[in-house]
């Protein structure tokens, strides 16, 4: 047989005689829009839809099937169709569509269809102007991605837009994912079909809140033409014709709210309703072959790529030139690998922080002084092998991007590369690309979980999560009396992550800006000077901000407010929200210490002062501690908040709530000084 599926004849003889029937129909869609009437115009009394919504999804369908290809196996087809409502101007952006097309080559996704109409009423009568197929255009974003961009005519406020678009793949062990809640807008009506030949087995994935008004299966028959390339000629002669049992599966939801904008949440593709899926296996009529796309596989991939584990492995003049360049000063190994890394990490600039590959050359980033994370790192990856050093690519997918399964590798799911560098029996993680981190630290946007390191030695999965970050900040605040009022020093030595910021905004905006945006933070109530920040060039530090100030206070009054908590502290709850439908995922754990000194003016006696209060978050996951004691004529607060996990489930959320509540209560309540 020169197909890849073993049938017996008689199936074969059968579908012959269903060829005229099948075979031409089966590249086309099985879906289709309804017609545009005048109702369409007005919108269902639901309460998806509020005053905040710019637009509303009155319907997205996607439907996917199978077709034989010349490979002798399958490909897939997808079509999308979508109609929109825009509400006004702020929804017009909607009439723009972008797809991106994946692969390079002859096994890139191909666009077999596009079709765009816009609908307006105009004295009761519709008006539709269709999309010209001139205001379609193409982008080679790079050696595997095409974007196709359009933009619908005659779009205002109150029209309706639609839009479809049909993408084929030879991937035959691929089928797209669904997505059946929007981020920004509610949805009336979404619905996904596919038909898949029983020949491929995939697994379901569901996430989401919302349940389907239909999710119901059934089995069928379909007649594929497989050929096999060099062995079939234009009109299809040489292929052969089977008949297939294939699953059909139809999903719907409907009246799906926006997912809206959640705080204190990596991004909302983890959490929308949506339907993922899995290879699991492939039957050929005799035998059932499970498909393991591995990361062994993946990562050979990658290694033998020409714009990522290649490019290591050549002869780069231009890598040897620079790497003699380099030069640590003395002080061993770890001080040579440091070296390497300052002089990469400060004078390459990163273009493109989601772009993990070469998209040049080795030796067009070292003539350019710039390029994306993927050329800095393996640049800097390839310097270190230089100097003899075993260093290797670590991918992963950021924050905001999503999660990046441990179990089933999906490379495009992946945006981002560091570095692992081994030296001495140690680890060290390293990211040229952000040029204020230091050495051996991550943003903590990489800290998402699951990452991998790309390796022909010793290749594996590592883990970045949140919870392992602590970030660590120590005040301390000091006020004294003097002829002129109260006048003090402000000092606090910053976490790790928060130097990691105040170096990038010194950098960005300088160092005078930054103390005058604290000022304007202060208002009228009080005056700063004398502003510095230490450590600022030593990224291995902390830095830590002081200034002096001068609080407003009217001479001789007979009451003076003053609240402790000057400066940091939580002015607001962060979760103001009542309920919450997902996990709370904040980018470290925290530990933040607060002492203020108070020194009473002659004069005056402390007439309220805030009581000692120590408040926990469900056991040992966080805790709050609020002292304060006065000793004659000095008054002394300490002030103490832990935090320590930055996942919370949304079982935890209340709990969470009512914690921060408390803080912001406490550390608002002022001490009242009263004239003797």
């Amino acid at each position: 047989m020169t197909s890849r599926i073993s049938i017996a004849l008689s199936a074969i003889i059968l579908c012959l005689c269903l060829t005229a029937l099948t075979s031409n129909a089966q590249d086309k869609a099985k879906i289709s829009f309804a017609k545009i009437t005048p109702a369409d115009f007005i919108l269902p009394n639901t309460p998806i839809i509020d005053s905040n919504a710019n637009a509303v999804i009155l319907s997205d369908r996607g439907e996917v099937h199978y077709i034989g290809n010349k490979n002798g196996w399958f490909s897939y087809v997808y079509t999308n169709l979508t109609r929109i409502k825009i509400l006004n101007r702020k929804g017009i952006d909607l009439a723009t569509v972008k797809v991106t097309l994946l692969g390079q080559d002859e096994q890139a996704e191909q666009l077999k269809m596009v079709y765009g109409a816009t609908y307006n009423l105009e004295n009761g009568q519709i008006v539709r102007v269709q999309l010209d197929s001139k205001g379609v255009f193409r982008d080679k974003l790079d050696k595997e991605r095409t974007q196709v961009k359009f933009s619908l005519p005659a779009v205002k406020e109150g029209s309706i837009v639609e839009y479809g678009y049909t993408i084929a793949a030879d991937y035959w062990w691929h089928l797209p994912s669904w997505d059946f809640q929007w981020v920004d807008y509610p949805c009336l009506y979404s619905e996904y079909q596919v038909e898949i030949p029983q020949t491929l087995s995939f697994v379901q994935m569901k996430q989401g809140v919302h349940g389907y008004a239909v999710d119901q299966g059934s089995t069928g028959n379909s007649s594929y033409r497989v050929m096999q390339g060099d062995k079939a000629d234009a009109v299809g002669e040489g292929a052969e014709f089977f008949s297939v049992g294939t699953v059909k599966h139809d999903w719907v939801m409907k009246d799906v709210p926006a997912f809206g904008d959640e705080e204190y949440l990596t991004t909302a593709k983890n959490y929308i309703d949506k339907i993922d899926f899995q290879l699991e296996g492939t039957y050929d009529g005799d035998r059932f072959d499970k498909y393991n796309n591995s990361w062994a596989q993946a990562t050979d991939k990658l290694l033998k790529r020409d714009d990522f584990g290649a490019a290591l492995d050549q002869n780069d003049l231009n890598v040897d030139e620079l790497a003699g360049k380099i030069a640590a000063g003395g002080g061993g190994r770890l001080a040579q690998a440091k070296a390497i890394y300052n002089y990469v990490s400060h004078h390459f600039t990163c273009t493109d922080h989601y772009d993990m590959y070469i998209r040049t050359s080795l030796e067009d980033v070292i003539k350019n002084n710039s390029g994306t994370v993927g050329d800095i790192n393996l640049l800097l990856i390839a310097l270190l092998r230089k100097k003899g050093y075993q260093a290797d690519p670590v991918v992963l997918s950021t924050r905001e991007f999503g999660f990046n399964l441990a179990n089933y590798p999906l490379l495009q799911k992946l945006n981002y590369v560091i570095v692992r560098l081994s030296l001495d029996g140690k680890a060290y993680y390293l990211d040229a690309a952000q040029p204020q981190l230091g050495f051996g630290r991550l943003d903590d946007n990489c800290y998402n979980g699951h990452a991998r390191i790309i390796s022909n030695r010793d290749s594996g999965s590592v883990y970045f999560d949140a919870d392992s970050l602590k970030e660590t900040r120590f005040t301390m605040v000091m006020v004294n009396a003097t002829d002129k009022g109260l006048e003090g020093t402000w000092q606090s030595t910053l976490g790790l992550d928060q130097s990691y910021k105040v170096r990038r905004e010194i950098r960005e905006h300088g160092q005078q800006q930054y103390f005058k945006d604290i000022q304007t933070r202060y208002g009228d109530d009080m005056q700063i000077s004398n502003g510095g920040i230490d450590s600022l060039d030593n990224l291995e530090e902390p830095a830590k901000v002081h200034y002096d100030f001068t609080l407003k206070q009217q001479p001789d009054a007979s009451v003076l407010y003053l609240t402790p908590v000057i400066g940091d502290g939580w002015r607001k709850n962060p979760f103001e929200a009542a309920e919450r439908k997902y996990p709370v995922e904040l980018p470290y754990a925290m530990d933040e210490t607060y002492i203020f000194s108070l020194e009473i003016p002659d004069g005056y006696a402390v007439d309220e002062r805030p009581k000692s209060a120590r408040v926990t978050l469900n056991g040992d996951k966080g805790q709050f501690e609020y002292l304060i004691s006065q000793q004659d004529n000095l008054l002394q607060m300490r002030c103490r908040l832990r935090l320590n996990k930055a996942w919370f489930s949304a079982a935890d959320y209340s709990s969470l709530r009512d914690f921060f509540g408390d803080v912001v209560k406490k550390e608002a309540e002022p001490i009242v000084l009263k004239k003797k």
